[in-house]
């Protein structure tokens, strides 16, 4: 199967430990979450059931609906911010 170069956005694999110092959240917390479809799901390596990932980009935009929702004028401005990281 070939990907698309456009359709990969500088993403990285971001275990557990790189999320929770990203996000400030706490493993249970993200657990927690992942079961009610709040935030972004994991993803096994091909290798390993038992390694878990996260997609970067995900991680990034739970954060931006985080502050948005909070606060909707911020929306243009965190996706300035986003689409600059991104390239």
């Amino acid at each position: 199967m070939i990907i698309a170069e456009r359709s990969v956005n500088h993403t990285e694999f971001w275990p557990l430990t790189r999320v929770v110092d990203v996000t400030g959240v706490s493993k249970s917390v993200i657990y927690q979450q992942m079961k009610l479809g709040l935030f972004p799901q994991s993803h096994s390596y091909q290798f390993s059931d038992k390694r878990r990932f996260w997609l970067s980009n995900d991680v990034k935009r739970w954060q931006q609906r985080q502050l948005v929702d909070k606060s909707p004028d911020l929306e243009e401005e965190l996706d300035n911010e986003f689409d600059a990281l991104l390239k």
